[in-house]
């Protein structure tokens, strides 16, 4: 259901759209910084130092990062695609967050575009789990000195503990997502009958 001009909306609800304005920029920005890093990948295997001559990088957390003025050819190439592993779902995740709040600040409440929003990001959130967990896995058989504490295949275990937060609040996101659309129509049902 949309806010419209007529529905009168509660005060903790004009909080919460203040809030929601607040939130859109901050994920903005987070959605930004990703994205850059998503865009910067491909660019450091075309130019992997600087113009002063240092080692060009990114870091992805978790103690995980690629100096990519340390690779050439096909093992910068490599790097390359495990960084999109670890960016692009993210990406994702925070576009449709983003959308999510741009609804909240709409007003758009208990409706479908904000539930499709949430269920998307709680998707998107659960396979960065996955995807995070394979760009480790490929940094190391490409070979490529990652920096991190994570080295397969001893460390499955640890790497899947230090994910797990993205697992879980994925798949939690999702169940959300999926109990707010039954919510929305059985309301939408009972709204029906009267």
């Amino acid at each position: 259901m949309s806010a419209s001009p007529t529905l009168a909306l509660s005060q903790s609800f004009g909080r919460a759209r203040t809030l929601s304005r607040i939130m859109t920029v901050l994920f903005a920005i987070a959605f930004l910084v990703m994205l850059s890093t998503a865009v910067s990948a491909p660019v450091m295997v075309i130019f992997p130092k600087s113009p002063g001559g240092a080692d060009l990088g990114i870091g992805l957390g978790n103690g995980v990062g690629v100096n990519f003025g340390a690779l050439h050819g096909w093992p910068a190439i490599n790097a390359m695609l495990t960084v999109e592993l670890f960016c692009l779902p993210s990406v994702l995740m925070l576009y449709h967050i983003l959308k999510l709040f741009f609804c909240f600040t709409r007003g758009e409440v208990f409706a479908n575009n904000p539930i499709a929003h949430i269920r998307a990001a709680g998707l998107w959130l659960t396979a960065s789990f996955f995807t995070s967990i394979a760009a480790v896995f490929l940094l190391d058989l490409f070979g490529v000195n990652h920096g991190g504490r994570f080295h397969f295949p001893g460390a499955l275990p640890a790497i899947v503990l230090w994910f797990s937060g993205k697992l879980f609040a994925g798949i939690a996101t999702t169940i959300a997502a999926y109990v707010m659309a039954e919510a929305r129509r059985i309301a939408d049902e009972n709204a029906s009958i009267l």
